[in-house]
C-alpha cells in the first residue's frame, strides 16, 4: 500500500529540481507535493500496463529503475 510516508521518501530521493518542479506544480494545483508525486508515480505505471497490451509487449528502462 501507498502512504504519505512512502511518498515524503520518494519526494526525498528526488534530485533537487525534480523537487523544485513538484513543489511549484503542487502550489500551482493547490494540492499536496505528495499527490504530485503519487500522480507522477500512477502515470509511468499506467504508461507500462498499457506497453504490456501491445502485440510484442516492449517495456522502457526509467532512470533509475528495472523494467
Amino acid at each position: 500500500m501507498i502512504s504519505r510516508d512512502s511518498l515524503t521518501r520518494v519526494f526525498a530521493r528526488m534530485s533537487p529540481e525534480s523537487q523544485e518542479a513538484a513543489q511549484a506544480e503542487a502550489a500551482a494545483r493547490r494540492m499536496s507535493v505528495e499527490d504530485v508525486v503519487l500522480e507522477a508515480c500512477l502515470n509511468d505505471v499506467q504508461g507500462q500496463l498499457y506497453a504490456l497490451r501491445r502485440r510484442v509487449p516492449e517495456l522502457m528502462v526509467m532512470e533509475g529503475g528495472r523494467a
